[in-house]
C-alpha cells in the first residue's frame, strides 16, 4: 500500500511539473535574436559611383504600433532611385519578411519612405531596406538593417 502511495505522489509531482513548465514556456518569438542589436549596412563589391548614403530605422510607438523608415541618397540627380522597406519578424531562429513597400523617384538624388504599422505583440521586429539607383543604364544597390525592437 505504501508503494502505491509513493508511486501516486511521484506521478502527481511529475504531472504538475510538466504542466507548470508548459504554462510558463515562452512564445517562440520572445527569445531575443542572437548577435548585436546595432544597425548595419551592406554594399556590393562594385564601386559606388553614385550611391552616397542609405539606411533604415524602426521605432516602437506602443500598443502594438511601430514606424519604419528608410532613405537612399545619391551624389547627384540620377535617372531612378528607390528604397524598399521590409518589416521582418524574428521567429525564434530566423528573420522572416512580413511585407514590403517600395518608395521610388525618377530624376532625383534622394528618396525616403515611412510606414506606420500595427503588429502582433510578443515578438521582435526590425526593418530591412534595399536601396538602388540607375544612371545611364548603370545600376548600384545596397542593403541596410535597423536594430531590433520588442513589441509588448
Amino acid at each position: 500500500m505504501r508503494f502505491k502511495k509513493c508511486t501516486f505522489f511521484l506521478l502527481l509531482v511529475v504531472v504538475l511539473l510538466t504542466a507548470t513548465s508548459a504554462a510558463f514556456a515562452a512564445a517562440p518569438g520572445t527569445k531575443a535574436p542572437p548577435g548585436s542589436n546595432k544597425p548595419f549596412k551592406e554594399a556590393s563589391i562594385e564601386s559606388l559611383l553614385y550611391l552616397q548614403d542609405w539606411g533604415c530605422d524602426i521605432n516602437y510607438v506602443g500598443d502594438g504600433y511601430l514606424n519604419i523608415t528608410g532613405f537612399t541618397q545619391a551624389y547627384q540627380t540620377v535617372d531612378y532611385i528607390i528604397v524598399r522597406l521590409y518589416l521582418q519578424r524574428w521567429d525564434g531562429s530566423n528573420w522572416v519578411d512580413m511585407a514590403s513597400w517600395p518608395f521610388e523617384r525618377y530624376a532625383d538624388s534622394y528618396v525616403d519612405g515611412a510606414k506606420g504599422l500595427q503588429v502582433a505583440t510578443g515578438y521582435y521586429y526590425r526593418t530591412k531596406a534595399t536601396h538602388g539607383l540607375t544612371e545611364n543604364g548603370y545600376n548600384e544597390s545596397a542593403l541596410s538593417y535597423s536594430g531590433y525592437i520588442y513589441a509588448n
